[in-house]
């Protein structure tokens, strides 16, 4: 916080930027309210020049106060300003501060960007990207997140390019007879109140496509017009759409000088744009995945809301980006009309711009009313992956709740990031999934999320969310995914109806306000049954590390369910070079009293609470009731009565609890035998579920790998693509821990026998509905990974046809599985072909996927001499590049010790590229061992946490640390037991 009694009221920001020089010359004025007694003020600004400052009294006769003294503390970003008078407690003054600056060359505060247009001439644009305490990088402001205040922008340029912010353009001024031949300042519409790092404004030269409301809903503005060239253009004085006007804030965004993309509106005369010599249109493309177009008319009538006008939709980019832009258009459209009505809130604005910065380092980041996005995020939907079309969505739908979550309410401290990223992941998934009802959103979000989020919190030394997290706000994804998990629940727990009021009620209650955790809670508390205290719910699971593994025992028709902390069975491999782990005693494994953990490591940060125990609602279904029944877990077990007739039971049902459950014998044995006889019993979410207890559970030796193979069983039944692609994940993990150990060559062939039943279903072609596109090269590159010869010489072909006989293209849903079962087969040609391919991507920016696609894939061959020569080239790539090629090399049987090598000997040099002590730095380390099962292994990762010192990375290491301690034991105690499964069941197939 900062140690000034001034609060801002409003700001006035002036900014022109000159592109020939990249200079940048700014004002902004600051109206202050005075709380308490002060001759000083402090406000935050970094790598600015200050010429000129004044502080001034209200009123028309106001006057300036002397300046005594004007410090700038460069470590905190800080300047002070200290007047010889005391500012009056209650009273207003208004600051006056000018400056100059550079544009950053890097996408960091207000920076310049640069493309290359139709005909090959480099353009440049400038635009601002402002993390959380950023803003001060271009200009001087109170920086900090629990501070909101209005803001007026004007921006200068000159007729060949348009300014955007948050809001509207209000007027347009010629001021080339004082500024320069040519200029125009854009006037903006004064905000609603936001801090400052979420105001945002664009100079450029690009086109623009533009989308109205749905049918609906009625255009909250007219579409833009002009009185002439360099003229001024009026507006109402704000743009707030709740404010009751008889004239709508007309929507002016540039001067006529860019009519060349001038917006139609079907109202609109075309007589009245004759100036206009073309007109850019996005198309109209369904969201709803059924061909029909969303009747939000029906969900405006089911949820009982009244809200009618919706905002407009702009794309800007140059003119050969702009046929990308119909995806996007519609897909905010299509979630923020959804969401607004969902919420009962209007969307606040007139307007939401979208434009595509070439240099941006994500893909989006979205401030109400403008939303900046990488251009290679505009890809062109045919040439990638089912997968990566949906993530494109949802990330779209994301910077849709974010102009809600983050634009109408933002959060008063940084460490409460974990907060609003949980809450709009979950709620992008929430908002898309009726738009789009043929895509597998639920499962997809299972397999990211939530059941990522529980495998990761099973490995020790994860704090709560409340102390993990960090006050700067950069958190591990862990902590969001955990959050979006948890909220689940919370839906679960009050109930559709509830939850959205809850939502909407907080919104309004701190409409342009900062909130706080506890704001939420208390608010679902009141909308909640009063026997419901959600407060305390919430407050339990992020205050308190881990989560409850429920024992769950079904005797006759008696069943009770008992929660306690999730704990692995003990690390005791790690310890002692004889440890026999299949000497356990197996009935231990379903007992009432789990085994306690003996961490490896010390690992938590702070001292370690009384444990209480968690308050959630339990689900489950039985085989004659498919329909959830719900219970609440407490302090007490549960214990309840099921009909006689009842075979079993399956907690947490559609998988909306974040929690393990273990069963007893008996209810294992029946669920899996549903599971063989008839897998649609249950729901896709509940199989997926059950396998994910399954393998987690007998990773951390908490339940017999016996029961584990007899559930996969069933997979070539499956026919869902969120229980397969997990299962197979997870035998990946097992591929990769397992290599070197006696059971892998009998479990290989286990494995490949099952795949190759599904591989005949899914096929080599790329068909199907969305779903079929998502499970196949799931099954394919699982069925190359395991080396089934028929799949390799498949992918192999498919290549070859490719290269040297004018073959189709290869599908980018099947892209990796070529690359890899082609390298795979040993043929050198095929290598050389996709590190060539790989060289040629590098040049640009649009094509992340395929290019982690082929370094997973040239990693994963065999030979030493071409793993040597890959490393060889490691130390140039990015970081992120790094970890899949190091990732894939230590995965293989000979690349693991190579791996290893090539770290130490590259050591100091990888120390000095990516900092000592770094995430980056162990996330390469945590790449090569992740999957060590040997106490050799285990031993040789301690001697490097231990040579890497201290540092952010630190925590990456030691989950690292963890996570091979638990291979460890599982290989110990699992191996013998597996082999001897294994045999027996593939002796009886054969048979």
């Amino acid at each position: 916080m900062l140690p000034t009694s001034a609060r801002p009221l409003r700001y006035m920001v002036t900014i022109h930027p000159n592109l020939t020089t990249l200079d940048v010359k700014g004002q902004v004025t600051i109206d202050l309210h005075i709380e308490k007694e002060t001759n000083f003020i402090v406000l935050h600004i970094q790598d600015l020049n200050v010429t000129e400052k004044a502080i001034v009294t209200p009123g028309p006769k106001g006057y300036a106060l002397k300046i005594v003294k004007v410090l700038e503390f460069p470590p905190r970003q800080q300047l002070y300003i200290e007047v010889k008078e005391k500012l009056k407690k209650k009273s207003n003054y208004t600051l006056n501060l000018r400056w100059y600056s550079k544009l950053n060359p890097e996408p960091e505060g207000f920076y310049v960007d640069q493309y290359e247009s139709s005909n090959g001439v480099e353009r440049l644009l400038a635009a601002t990207v402002f993390r959380p305490n950023g803003a001060r990088r271009a200009f001087p402001c109170f920086d900090e997140p629990h501070v909101r205040a209005p803001f007026r922008i004007s921006v200068f340029r000159d007729r060949f390019h348009i300014g955007l912010s948050n809001s509207i353009v209000h007027t347009t001024e010629d001021v080339g007879f004082y500024m320069g031949t040519g200029l125009l300042r854009d006037d903006f519409i004064e905000t609603p109140a936001l801090p400052a790092d979420a105001v945002a404004w664009v100079v450029s030269d690009f086109q623009r496509e533009s989308l109205q409301p749905s049918a609906a809903y009625i255009p909250t503005t007219a579409a833009p017009y002009s009185t002439g060239a360099g003229g001024k253009k009026s507006a109402q004085l704000n743009n707030y759409t709740q404010l009751k006007s008889k004239n709508p804030p007309v929507r002016n965004i540039t001067a006529l000088t860019h009519s060349l993309n001038v917006n139609l509106t079907p109202r609109q005369n075309l007589s009245q744009i004759a100036a206009a010599a073309t007109t850019t249109t996005a198309l109209p493309v369904s969201l709803n995945g059924n061909g029909k177009p969303t009747n939000l008319t029906s969900l405006s009538q089911s949820t009982g809301s009244s809200i009618k006008r919706a905002p407009s939709y702009t794309f800007y980019a140059p003119r050969d980006l702009l046929v990308r832009s119909s995806f996007i258009l519609h897909t905010s459209r299509d979630v923020l009309e959804y969401l607004q009505t969902w919420l009962d809130i209007s969307y606040p604005l007139t307007k939401v711009d979208f434009v595509a910065l070439p240099s941006l380092d994500r893909n989006m980041i979205s401030s109400l009313g403008l939303v900046t996005l990488k251009t290679s995020f505009l890809t062109d939907p045919s040439s990638i992956t089912s997968e990566q079309y949906q993530f494109s969505a949802l990330r779209i739908a994301e910077a849709m709740v974010r102009q809600f979550f983050g634009g109408i309410t933002s959060r008063k401290v940084l460490k409460d990031v974990w907060l609003w990223e949980g809450l709009i992941q979950y709620l992008g998934i929430h908002a898309l999934a009726p738009l789009q009802e043929s895509w597998p959103l639920r499962e997809m979000y299972l397999l990211k999320m939530a059941t990522a989020a529980l495998d990761i919190d099973a490995i020790q030394g994860w704090d709560s969310i409340m102390n993990g997290t960090s006050h700067d706000g950069k958190n591990e994804d862990f902590f969001v995914q955990k959050t979006a998990a948890i909220f689940s629940m919370l839906h679960t727990a009050i109930g559709e109806d509830r939850f959205r009021g809850c939502l909407g009620s907080f919104l309004k209650v701190n409409r342009f306000k900062t909130a706080e955790p506890t704001d939420l809670w208390t608010i679902c508390t009141k909308k909640a049954n009063g026997s419901k205290n959600i407060k305390d719910m919430m407050t339990l699971w992020t205050h308190q590390p881990g989560f409850p593994l429920l024992t769950v025992t079904k005797m006759g028709n008696s069943v009770s369910i008992s929660q306690r902390p999730f704990r692995p069975a003990d690390f005791l491999a790690i310890h002692d070079d004889s440890y026999d782990g299949n000497n356990y005693n197996k009935t231990s494994l379903n007992a009432t009293d789990m085994p306690s953990t003996v961490p490896p490591t010390p690992q938590g940060k702070h001292k370690a609470a009384p444990h209480m125990k968690w308050i959630f609602p339990v689900t489950y279904v039985t085989d004659i009731n498919n329909v959830s029944e719900t219970l609440w877990m407490q302090n007490v077990d549960i214990n309840f009565n099921v009909p006689e007739n009842v075979k079993w039971i399956k907690v947490n049902a559609i998988q909306n609890g974040y929690y393990r459950v273990v069963y007893n014998d008996d209810n294992w044995a029946n669920l899996i035998e549903e599971l063989s006889n008839n897998p649609n019993r249950f729901s896709s979410e509940d199989r997926l579920g059950l396998l994910s207890d399954a393998f987690t559970l007998c990773h951390a030796n908490l339940l017999p790998c016996e029961i584990t193979m007899n559930m996969i069983q069933y997979l070539p039944s499956e026919t869902n693509y969120g229980p397969m692609a997990l299962a197979l994940r997870h035998l990946e993990k097992w591929r990769r821990i397992l290599k070197y150990s006696e059971c892998f060559l009998m479990l290989s062939e286990f494995i490949k026998m099952k795949i190759s039943t599904v591989m005949e279903k899914v096929g080599w072609t790329d068909e199907g509905d969305v779903a079929a596109r998502l499970m196949r090269p799931e099954v394919l590159l699982a069925s190359v990974l395991w080396e089934d010869i028929d799949s390799i010489t498949k992918a192999k072909n498919m290549l070859n046809q490719y290269l040297y006989y004018n073959g189709s293209a290869i599908a980018p849903n099947l892209r990796e599985v070529v690359y890899t079962g082609s390298i795979l087969s040993g043929e050198y040609i095929y290598w050389q072909h996709c590190w060539e391919r790989f060289v040629t991507l590098q040049r640009t920016s649009e094509t992340f996927v395929e290019r982690m696609q082929l370094l997973r894939a040239l990693g994963r061959t065999k030979d030493a001499w071409l793993q040597n020569r890959l490393l060889s080239h490691v130390t140039m790539l990015p970081t992120e590049e790094v970890v899949q090629v190091l990732k894939a090399i230590a995965g293989t049987p000979t690349g693991g010790a190579m791996a290893c090598r090539f770290l130490q000997a590259k050591w100091f040099e990888l120390e000095k590229r990516l900092g000592p002590g770094t995430i980056s730095f162990a996330k390469v380390i945590s790449a090569i061992t992740q999957y060590g099962a040997t106490k050799f292994d285990y031993d040789e990762l301690k001697s490097l946490v231990h040579r890497f010192g201290r540092g952010q990375g630190m925590s990456v290491l030691n989950m690292t640390l963890s996570s091979v301690a638990s291979n460890v034991e599982w290989v110990a105690r699992s191996q013998t037991s597996l082999y001897k499964w294994v045999e027996s069941n593939l002796h009886s197939h054969r048979r």
